[in-house]
C-alpha cells in the first residue's frame, strides 16, 4: 500500500501533459530559430558568390519559418489552424458603401513551405476618383500563434505625432486598434485583430480619419469572431 501511495504521489507531482507539450514546443521553436538563422547565413553566402544556390537557401529558410510557426503556436497555446476559406471571409466584408462605387473584389489562399494564409479584399471608389477605400481581412492560419505575439501593440499604448500625421492605438466600440494618418495625402488606415487571429484592415484616401474608423462598422465583426476556432487542428 505504501508503495502505491508513493507512486501516486510522484505521479501527482510530475509535469502535466500540457506542460510536457509546451516544453517540447519550446525546444522545437529554439531549433527552428537556429535552422532559420543558418538558412539565412547560407542565403547571404550564396548571394555573395553570385546568386548560386540562393533559391535552395531561401527554400530552407521558408521551411524553417513554417516549423517555427507550428512550434510558436504550441508555445502560446494557440495551436495550429487551416485558414478559413477566403470565400467565407469575403462574406464578412461590405458589398456596398453609400456614395461609393464597388470596385475590385478578390480572395486567395496560399500554402507554401508549411505556411497557410488566406485573405479577402473589397475596394470602393467615388466616381470622381478622389476618394477610395479598401477593406481587407487576413487569416494567418498556421501563423496564428506567432501572429498573435507579433501584435503586442494590442496590449500597449502608442502615441506618435509629427507635423504631417500620427500613429497611435485607440479604442472604437470597445476594441483596441492601431490607426495611422497622413495629413498631406489624406491617407488613413486602421488595423484591428479579431479573435486573436484575424487581421481586419481599412485603408483609405481622401477621407477624414473619423470616417475611416467608422468604416470598421461596415465589417461584420461578430460573424468573423464566430470563425476564430474554425480549422483548428487537434
Amino acid at each position: 500500500m505504501s508503495v502505491l501511495c508513493a507512486a501516486a504521489l510522484l505521479a501527482a507531482c510530475g509535469p502535466s501533459p500540457e506542460q510536457v507539450a509546451r516544453e517540447a514546443a519550446i525546444k522545437q521553436l529554439e531549433q527552428a530559430a537556429k535552422d532559420m538563422e543558418a538558412a539565412g547565413k547560407r542565403a547571404e553566402a550564396a548571394t555573395a558568390k553570385g546568386g548560386q544556390d540562393v533559391g535552395a537557401a531561401m527554400g530552407d529558410a521558408m521551411k524553417a519559418l513554417g516549423a517555427m510557426a507550428g512550434a510558436a503556436g504550441g508555445v502560446v497555446g494557440g495551436g495550429s489552424y487551416d485558414p478559413v476559406d477566403f470565400r467565407k471571409l469575403k462574406e464578412v466584408l461590405p458589398q456596398e458603401l453609400a456614395g461609393f462605387t464597388k470596385g475590385d473584389s478578390s480572395g486567395e489562399k496560399n500554402n507554401a513551405f508549411g505556411i497557410s494564409v488566406s485573405e479577402a479584399k473589397q475596394s470602393f471608389r467615388t466616381d470622381d476618383g478622389n476618394k477610395s477605400v479598401r477593406f481587407e481581412i487576413t487569416d494567418p492560419g498556421s501563423l496564428a500563434g506567432p501572429f498573435a505575439l507579433a501584435n503586442m501593440w494590442m496590449n500597449v499604448d502608442i502615441d506618435k505625432e509629427t507635423s504631417d500625421g500620427y500613429e497611435k492605438t485607440s479604442t472604437v466600440s470597445g476594441r483596441k486598434l492601431m490607426e495611422k494618418w497622413n495629413k498631406s495625402s489624406k491617407h488613413g488606415e486602421v488595423h484591428l485583430v479579431v479573435g486573436n487571429r484575424f487581421m481586419v484592415q481599412v485603408d483609405s484616401r481622401g477621407l477624414d480619419m473619423n470616417d475611416v474608423k467608422a468604416l470598421l462598422g461596415k465589417v461584420d465583426i461578430a460573424k468573423l469572431e464566430a470563425m476564430k476556432a474554425d480549422g483548428k487542428k487537434s
